[in-house]
C-alpha cells in the first residue's frame, strides 16, 4: 500500500522575493567561492511501463544529471507525456522505479513532486482565465502572511517574472483569458519558473512561441542549468532540441530507442529514428488564373482588435500563408474572416458559381462552406469527454444521417476511420475519448472534422502545433492534395520553414496591420523577418519622421 504523504510535508518549496531577484540576477554565473557541488544523477528511470487501453510505455530507462538540459522526442503517441506525467505524478506508473538524488521518488499528486523540487509546464495549459495573471501565478507562490493576502508583494514577484519571460508589457492584474495564446504559455512558462525546482519538465513550451520568444527562453534554460538544475525538455521542434538540449533520447513505440548528445546528431538522423523516413518536403506551386474571379475577398476589413483596415484576395486552389510575429493580429484575422469578432468596417465575401455572398457571422461562414481549425484547441476546438467520432463529425451530422435525420453509425464509423487513417490519427478506435489522445492527435482530428464537412476553404491556425515531424508531413501532403482540387488554405504558422515550403503567397502582419505580400518566386526568410518587424521599428522612431 502507498502511503500519502500529508498537507504539510508535501507542500512545495516556495522563493520568497529576495531569494527570487537574487536567483534571477546571478542565474548566468556560478558562486564565487567555487564551483558548484552536485550529485552524480539527479534523476533516474527504471523499467517504467504503463498502459491504457494499450501499451504506452515499455522498460523505460533514462538517467539524466544535474546541469544537464535533456531533449525528449518521439512522434505522437510515443510516450513522452505519459512520461512526464509520471515524472509529476499525474500519472502512476505500472511498473518500474524512480530515484530523486539517489533517494526513491514515487509521487502521488503534483504537490508532492513540488514539495521534492520537480515541476511540469505542460503542453496543455493550467492556468485559470477568469484570474488574473498575478493570481494565476500565486497558485505556486505563497505571498501570505497568515490569512492575508499581500498583493503588493505578490504583483511585484510576478512583474519579475513576466520581464524574465519577456512580457515586460503585460499588467500583472489583467486577466489571463484576454491574452493571446503565445502570452498565456509564457505565464505558463513564469508559473513554472517562479517555484524552487531542481527539476523542470517543459511539455512543448514553444509550441505557440515564435523563434525569438523561443530562442529567451532558450537562455532561461542554459542559464537554469549552469545553476545545477536538470531540464527534461520534450518538443517537436527538433532544431530547438539540437539547439539547446546537451542529449537527447528518442521513444518509438513505448521504448528508448536512441540516447545521445546532440552533437552528435541531426535533424534527419533524429527523423530516422522517430519515424524511419525522411521530412524533406517542398509543395510545388499550383499556377492560378490572375483573371479569374478569387474565391475570397477582403476589403477593408476593420474589427476592434484589428484597427488598420485589411484587404487582400485568395484564388480557388491557393494556399495563402499568414506570418507575423506573436499579437501581429494573425488569429484575429482568421476570426474577422469567419465573423468570429464585430465588424467595424469593410467585407468579407465568398466569390461562388457566379454568386456572391457575404460572410458576417460563423454561421454563414459554415454554410459557405469554410471551416476554422483554431489555435487554441483545447479551449476553441475539442470536446475533451467525448469521443474521436462525435469530435470529427460534429460539424457535419448531416453526412452521415438519414432522411429522417437519425444517425448512421456504421456510416459514421466508416467515414471517420478513412479520415485518422489519412491522416495518422494514432487511437485505439472511433470511439476513444479526446481526452486520451496525445495533443498532436487532437490537432490532426480538428482538420479532419472541416475534411468530413466537405469546406471549401479552410483557415488555419498553427495547424500542425504540437505534431511530429511525420505527422506534420502527412499534414502537408493533405493540404497539398486538397489544394490541388480546388480548395483553398488560409494558414497561419510561427514556423517561417513551414510557410515557405507550403503556399503559393504570404501576407506579413506587423503590429495588427498588412504591410507586405510576398511570392513565391522571391521571398526569403530575411525579408519576412524584416517585415514583420517593419510595423514596432515605426513606434520608436521620432514623430517628424516620414513613413514612406
Amino acid at each position: 500500500m502507498r502511503v500519502r504523504r500529508n498537507s504539510w510535508t508535501a507542500r512545495p518549496r516556495l522563493l520568497s522575493f529576495r531569494a527570487l531577484t537574487s536567483r534571477i540576477r546571478t542565474n548566468s554565473r556560478l558562486r564565487s567561492d567555487g564551483p558548484l557541488s552536485f550529485p552524480t544523477l539527479r534523476i533516474v528511470a527504471k523499467g517504467i511501463c504503463k498502459s491504457f487501453a494499450a501499451p504506452v510505455l515499455r522498460d523505460v530507462d533514462l538517467e539524466i544529471p544535474p546541469g544537464c538540459i535533456h531533449g525528449l522526442v518521439g512522434e505522437n503517441g510515443a510516450g513522452k507525456t505519459t512520461f512526464a506525467k509520471i515524472i509529476v505524478g499525474l500519472e502512476d506508473a505500472d511498473a518500474g522505479s524512480l530515484l530523486l538524488d539517489g533517494q526513491p521518488y514515487r509521487p502521488a499528486n503534483t504537490a508532492d513532486s513540488l514539495g521534492a523540487g520537480v515541476a511540469i509546464c505542460a503542453q496543455e495549459l493550467s492556468l485559470v482565465d477568469d484570474l488574473s495573471i498575478a493570481e494565476n501565478i500565486l497558485l505556486h507562490i505563497s505571498t501570505s502572511s497568515w490569512a492575508r493576502v499581500r498583493r503588493k508583494s505578490a504583483h511585484e514577484k510576478t512583474s519579475t517574472l513576466l520581464d524574465l519571460v519577456g512580457l515586460e508589457s503585460a499588467n500583472p492584474r489583467s486577466r489571463v483569458g484576454k491574452l493571446s495564446l503565445a502570452e498565456k504559455q509564457l505565464v505558463e512558462i513564469a508559473k513554472t519558473l517562479a517555484t524552487d525546482a531542481k527539476v523542470l519538465v517543459l511539455d512543448e513550451p514553444t509550441s505557440a512561441l515564435t523563434a525569438p520568444q523561443a530562442e529567451r527562453l532558450h537562455g532561461i534554460l542554459r542559464d537554469k542549468a549552469s545553476d545545477g538544475v536538470s531540464v527534461i525538455y520534450i518538443s517537436h521542434r527538433l532544431g530547438d532540441v539540437l539547439s539547446v538540449c546537451d542529449r537527447v533520447s528518442v521513444l518509438r513505440d513505448g521504448k528508448v530507442r536512441l540516447t545521445e548528445e546532440c552533437g552528435a546528431l541531426s535533424e534527419k538522423a533524429l527523423i530516422r529514428e522517430m519515424a524511419g523516413a525522411d521530412a524533406d518536403f517542398d509543395a510545388l506551386p499550383r499556377p492560378t488564373e490572375s483573371s479569374a474571379p478569387p474565391h475570397l475577398s477582403v476589403r477593408g476589413l476593420r474589427t476592434s482588435r484589428l484597427p488598420h483596415p485589411i484587404s487582400f484576395n485568395c484564388q480557388r486552389g491557393e494556399i495563402l500563408g499568414i506570418a507575423g510575429l506573436a499579437g501581429s493580429g494573425r488569429t484575429e484575422l482568421l476570426g474577422a474572416v469567419f465573423g468570429l469578432d464585430k465588424r467595424l468596417s469593410g467585407s468579407v465575401k465568398i466569390h461562388e458559381d457566379g454568386r456572391i455572398t457575404e460572410v458576417r457571422n460563423p454561421r454563414q461562414a459554415i454554410k459557405c462552406g469554410i471551416g476554422l481549425v483554431a489555435e487554441d484547441r483545447s479551449k476553441d476546438g475539442v470536446f475533451r469527454d467525448q469521443t474521436l467520432a462525435f469530435n470529427v463529425t460534429i460539424a457535419g451530422l448531416g453526412g452521415i444521417s438519414d432522411r429522417t435525420g437519425r444517425l448512421i453509425r456504421s456510416k459514421e464509423a466508416s467515414t471517420v476511420g478513412k479520415l485518422i487513417d489519412a491522416l495518422r490519427v494514432r487511437s485505439n478506435g472511433v470511439h476513444q475519448k479526446m481526452r486520451e489522445l496525445s495533443g498532436g492527435n487532437q490537432q490532426k482530428s480538428m482538420l479532419a472534422r472541416w475534411l468530413h464537412c466537405g469546406s471549401g476553404l479552410l483557415l488555419l491556425d498553427e495547424p500542425t502545433r504540437g505534431v511530429d515531424v511525420a505527422a506534420k508531413l502527412a499534414i502537408h501532403e493533405e493540404l497539398v492534395r486538397l489544394r490541388d482540387t480546388g480548395i483553398t488554405i488560409i494558414a497561419v504558422s510561427s514556423e517561417l520553414e513551414e510557410l515557405q515550403s507550403l503556399c503559393d503567397r504570404i501576407l506579413v502582419l506587423s503590429n495588427r496591420k498588412l504591410v507586405a505580400e510576398l511570392l513565391r518566386s522571391n521571398w526569403s526568410q530575411q525579408e519576412i523577418l524584416a517585415a514583420a518587424f517593419s510595423e514596432y521599428a515605426r513606434e520608436d522612431e521620432p514623430a517628424s519622421v516620414a513613413v514612406p
